[in-house]
């Protein structure tokens, strides 16, 4: 914003030297990102009535019950065509007049540019200088145009009024194509949600207020969802739910194949559960969005602290302290910093790739206070010990990394 503040000032300092004629500079903003603003549903309006009437049925029944809606950004309807004033003349009489079409055309032209006065400067509270941008433009209604207010002036220097020439009318405009469903005119209804909106609960709201409106739509009127993003967004979630399901029932499979010992395995489930739990309150406190990347970030970092948790409980199991935490450390923070380079990408790529690393080392940075403080008062907790302990008859055998019997 303070971009916008500065290069409005430039401009206003250096408009007074630009050449005589030249108007005041316009200044837009625009979003960087387009594909950000795009609509995420398009619906189709079909019923066997012209187009415009479509549209304008749509306009004061469908866009403003849609619009309540919170969560969207904008509403947008096109496909239909547009209507426009034709002006009828009769040629000879031009002729006689000494009008020509050109003389019509830049009278209307003329009629509706927008005329820059200057600026003038004002004496602002304290004594501060300020100024104002004046501009002369004509009261515009796309549904009202008055020809009695135009003057053409003819070739003899005659003033004359528009409506003397030619006769006004307000028509459909010649269609350039044709859209339908089944035979019966279409128009297209785009909604596009807010940056910030959750559009998966925003597509259930749009629906079930769609469902509601078509209760109540004239004989003949229809509404079909032609687009819906948030149908691939359901369609990956529930891949990387299983995918992620999957993967934590794999790594419990082999940590039970391996020790055969439920309260190491308790451990284990646990762990991950608090790992989760408090990765989910840095989630909340960053301002991190969940989406597909997120998602597959946490997928990604399942394996990477359950890692942490089996090597600092197999060291406590058998050195009886916390000294493999330091080796622990150095190997999660080369992979954080691995995942750091992400931030200095290019933008297109980064703003794709850092909700992914940055769960990713939220989950590493948390995978570290667990492993330090977390296991070693669950093992101390649960009472578990380094393998499992199996009575036969009067032998009693320990079984563990090597395995002593003692009779």
């Amino acid at each position: 914003m303070w971009c916008v503040f500065e290069a409005s000032t430039i401009i206003r300092q250096t408009w007074p030297q630009l050449p005589d004629g030249v108007s005041y500079p316009y200044i837009q903003m625009k979003v960087p990102d387009k594909e950000a603003a795009r609509p995420f549903m398009s619906f189709t309006l079909n019923a066997p009535s012209t187009p415009i009437l479509i549209q304008q049925y749509a306009e004061e029944h469908i866009k403003p019950r849609l619009a309540q809606l919170p969560g969207i950004y904008k509403i947008d309807l096109g496909g239909a065509t547009p209507m426009e004033w034709r002006l009828e003349y009769d040629s000879e009489q031009l002729r006689q007049l000494g009008v020509t079409l050109a003389d019509i055309s830049n009278a209307v032209q003329h009629y509706y540019r927008k005329e820059f006065l200057g600026t003038h400067n004002i004496e602002g509270p304290g004594g501060s200088e300020q100024w104002i941008r004046l501009a002369l433009m004509p009261e515009e209604k796309s549904d009202v145009f008055d020809p009695s207010v135009i003057v053409v002036t003819a070739a003899n220097g005659k003033v004359l009024r528009l409506d003397e020439l030619v006769k006004v009318t307000r028509v459909e405009e010649e269609p350039q194509s044709y859209y339908r469903i089944n035979g019966l005119n279409s128009i297209y209804l785009s909604v596009t949600a807010e940056e910030t909106a959750n559009q998966l609960q925003l597509s259930k709201s749009v629906m079930a207020e769609m469902e509601a409106i078509e209760q109540l739509l004239p004989a003949g009127y229809e509404v079909h969802t032609s687009y819906d993003a948030t149908e691939f967004i359901r369609e990956e979630l529930d891949k990387i739910y299983f995918r992620t399901g999957l993967t934590v029932l794999i790594l419990l499979i082999f940590v039970w194949i391996i020790t055969l010992n439920l309260k190491y395995l308790f451990l284990i489930v646990t762990s991950l559960a608090v790992n989760i739990s408090v990765a989910l309150i840095f989630y909340y406190f960053f301002n991190l969005e969940m989406q597909l990347y997120s998602l597959a970030g946490i997928t990604v970092s399942l394996n990477l602290v359950i890692d942490s948790t089996i090597v600092m409980t197999d060291h406590i199991l058998h050195r009886r302290n916390l000294k493999a935490f330091m080796s622990v450390l150095a190997a999660t923070l080369t992979t954080m910093g691995a995942l750091v380079i992400i931030f200095f990408l290019d933008e297109k790529i980064r703003l794709n790739l850092q909700d992914f690393a940055a769960v990713v080392i939220i989950n590493l940075a948390v995978s570290l206070l667990v492993a330090l403080f977390f296991v070693p008062a669950m093992i101390e907790k649960i009472g578990l010990r380094k393998g499992r302990t199996i009575k036969k008859g009067k032998k009693e055998c320990v079984f563990s990394t090597g395995c002593v019997c003692a009779g």
